[in-house]
């Protein structure tokens, strides 16, 4: 089975959603089975991805060289994935699949969740009209990452074949075995700096930290919104005890991971974000949301989990700044342990094998 891929961005900055579909195309392509093509409107240079680079329309990425790419190869595409459903080329692939009945999987990603669709709510509110109900209704399986996620999609389409997978890491390719052993403690935020992350109740809540030694760094390409915050923890008067340091990739990431006092990912929507599992296999606590569909068993192995707001994220950072050594140490091991084994590839990888197989030959 080959089975074409459509993600408008896979470039560093698309952030977890490029995690989620690198490890998901290397995971098929492991198989015997089963081959894995990605096409992209954008990509990072030595990625192994077919590229169609938007020249107009560039709020949709459209680009005129997907349709005739896509008839020239239709024989070989057995089987279709849009990742997203607001580009162009889930539209074009939706429409080409439907009119050769090509089988064909959506993964919204969190895009049909109620906090995405009130962002510029007047014209998704066309666009799920117009195109998007087409793409969905016409779906042989629409992909939740998590249960509540399954519950929004169904009462928007009333889709009768939602199968939920929650995102998977490859556990056994991460560092292990680092050393908690910072050089001063710190609270870590790292991710997409965005309004749905959470960073503004964050900011709030380290006014009402009882440690006002301890620091918290915020790990994130530096935007608009970033800017913001900053004259934000002025305001608040917290700018000396907050540090912005920009992108980290690769081994230097997981240093920060590993050496946090704890790991905070407050967001208002999320699909189980993939910082959380990154820092929880580093064997460090994650204190995180309701919101991110993670399974609530993350409190009972060790995590912290909260609804998004000031007082209950205090009262958590206050709690895990209070561990000691032996308490921090213990919760990172369980919930390492409690991720390998919920949401890794090496445990729950064949539930992709699953899903495929359902679609029609």
């Amino acid at each position: 089975m080959n089975i074409y891929h459509f993600a408008d961005n896979m470039s560093i900055e698309s952030g977890g959603v490029r995690t989620v579909l690198l490890n998901l195309d290397k995971y098929i392509n492991k198989a015997n089975s089963k081959s894995s093509h990605i096409i992209t409107n954008k990509k990072e240079k030595d990625d192994p991805y077919i590229e169609f680079p938007s020249q107009v329309f560039k709020p949709w990425c459209f680009s005129n060289k997907l349709q005739p790419y896509l008839k020239t190869n239709i024989a070989d595409i057995n089987a279709m994935h849009l990742h997203g459903v607001f580009m162009h080329s889930q539209y074009l692939a939706s429409k080409i699949a439907i009119k050769h009945k090509i089988p064909y999987v959506t993964s919204p990603h969190g895009m049909l969740e109620p906090w995405h669709l009130n962002d510029k709510k007047f014209k998704k509110k066309l666009y799920l009209k117009f195109i998007l109900e087409n793409i969905l209704s016409n779906s042989n399986i629409i992909h939740a990452i998590t249960p509540l996620e399954k519950e929004n999609i169904f009462k928007l389409t009333d889709h009768k074949n939602i199968i939920e997978i929650p995102n998977f890491i490859f556990h056994s390719e991460l560092p292990k075995n680092q050393e908690y052993n910072p050089k001063e403690e710190y609270l870590l935020f790292l991710s997409r700096i965005h309004p749905k992350k959470g960073l503004d109740i964050l900011l709030q809540a380290m006014t009402l930290i009882i440690d006002k030694k301890i620091k918290l760094k915020v790990v994130g390409s530096e935007n608009k919104y970033s800017l913001e915050l900053q004259v934000m923890a002025q305001k608040l008067g917290i700018a000396s005890r907050i540090e912005f340091v920009g992108s980290v990739f690769g081994a230097e990431k997981f240093n920060l991971f590993a050496n946090a006092k704890v790991f905070i990912a407050p967001s208002y929507s999320e699909a189980i974000g993939m910082v959380n599992l990154e820092a929880a296999v580093c064997t460090t606590p994650v204190i995180t949301t309701f919101n991110t569909g993670i399974n609530p068993e993350w409190s009972r192995n060790g995590g912290i989990m909260i609804q998004p707001n000031v007082e209950e994220l205090s009262a958590a950072i206050n709690q895990a700044v209070s561990w000691t050594l032996e308490e921090r140490k213990d919760r990172g091991k369980k919930l390492s342990e409690f991720v390998i084994n919920n949401y890794s590839w090496e445990k729950k990888g064949f539930m992709w094998d699953e899903l495929y197989d359902e679609l029609p030959p």
